[in-house]
């Protein structure tokens, strides 16, 4: 009987530390270590694609907690609340967020980016959080792009190869060697010019020589001219012009009257037209005045 009672006990006790350990290793691999004091923080995100819980949390490569939770707290938008277990005491300054990514094999990792403020956070409070672009993400992402290069490429050796294969192509090289041909020749012929230029080079430079000396010549006598009497001239001729305007338009002589008073110039006119009333009777009637001339004399 005490035996029996023994090997009982013996088995309450080892399943008694059985759920002990079963306990304690669930809430270590949640990120719980009921031997150390920890902090309780919160991270938003709108995709938590590879997030695990129990994923380490790093700043700046040191380890100071883990995931312990991630919960839906929204359905429209999505959003998700994931838990974070801090081991170490470590003040948080406001507007520093989490950011999680994946490595190469798979793995995810958050990581606590540090943003100096002089404010803090408490522990139970919101932090943000950002996903970062992993590398397989973005090789995914280049991916589409690399297919629509790769398929350019291939259309134009396709152009490429129609076009060497096209009769045409070694008429247009062989027109493209006669170019060539022509250029070295019209290179040659211009190389001839210059050579006899060069020749004459001489000749023209004492040409312009003297074409130099002859300007200069020519600008000493001008700067040897009186130039100031002749500007003095041209300024008395100007007055005289002025002056003679002056008097056209004025009424006090006979050109000036012609040319402004209409009285004069309807005078004029009808003395002119008296002249030739008189002029015209005179041819229609010539005795008229042939017999006052002898009357006279």
């Amino acid at each position: 009987m005490k035996n029996k009672f023994s090997r009982n006990v013996i088995i309450g006790l080892t399943f008694i530390g059985s759920l002990i350990m079963l306990y304690f290793g669930i809430n270590f691999l949640k990120g719980f270590n009921v031997f150390k004091k920890q902090n309780q923080y919160y991270a938003k995100f709108n995709d938590v694609s590879n997030l695990l819980i129990s994923s380490p949390i790093y700043v700046k490569g040191y380890q100071i907690g883990l995931v312990n939770d991630i919960k839906m707290i929204s359905s429209d938008p999505m959003e998700f609340a994931v838990g974070l277990n801090l081991t170490e005491n470590l003040p948080i300054p406001s507007g520093s967020y989490l950011e999680y990514g994946t490595d190469v094999f798979g793995a995810s990792t958050a990581t606590l980016i540090i943003e100096p403020s002089d404010n803090y956070f408490q522990p139970g409070d919101t932090l943000g959080g950002r996903r970062e672009m992993g590398l397989m993400e973005g090789v995914a992402g280049v991916m589409p792009k690399a297919d629509s290069i790769m398929v350019r490429i291939d259309s134009i050796l396709l152009s490429l190869d129609r076009i060497m294969s096209n009769p045409m192509w070694e008429k247009s090289i062989e027109g493209i060697a006669s170019t060539v041909d022509q250029l070295n020749m019209s290179s040659i012929s211009l190389n001839r010019i210059v050579s006899s230029v060069e020749k004459d080079l001489p000749e023209i430079s004492d040409n312009l020589a003297t074409v130099s000396n002859d300007l200069m010549n020519v600008s000493s006598e001008l700067n040897k001219m009186d130039l100031l009497s002749t500007y003095k001239s041209i300024d008395e001729t100007i007055a005289n012009l002025n002056s003679l305007t002056n008097k056209i338009n004025r009424d006090d002589n006979s050109l000036g009257l012609l040319l402004n008073d209409t009285k004069l110039h309807d005078s004029l006119n009808v003395t002119i037209d008296n002249a030739a009333k008189l002029l015209e009777d005179i041819r229609e009637n010539p005795n008229r005045y042939l017999s006052i001339r002898l009357r006279l004399f």
